[in-house]
């Protein structure tokens, strides 16, 4: 039996047929890519209270979860006052 050589190899394992599965195999992987999302992206930081805080979507019943302060850098982070501070400021309490 003739070994075969390395493009003699290449030639047979790549036919329109492996390499068409190949590429439906990728796109149908990229079709779900837009589903997901960076965590880091979601998460704000609030000027007033200097916590790291982010809206839920189905957790517990809480729309919003917040972070103890110096747990997540901040660096990158949207600067969004927090839903906390917002509804202390429409009451008039100025403390934290």
């Amino acid at each position: 039996m003739k070994k075969k050589t390395m493009i003699e190899w290449i030639l047979e394992v790549t036919t329109e047929n492996l390499t068409n599965r190949r590429i439906a195999n990728k796109k149908k992987a990229n079709m779900y890519e837009r589903l997901h999302f960076r965590i880091d992206d979601q998460i704000k930081y609030c000027i007033n209270c200097k916590r790291t805080w982010k809206r839920n979507r189905k957790m517990d019943g809480r729309d919003y979860e917040f972070y103890p302060q110096s747990n997540i850098p901040t660096i990158g982070k949207e600067k969004k006052q927090c839903p906390n501070c917002k509804e202390n400021n429409k009451n008039g309490n100025t403390s934290n």
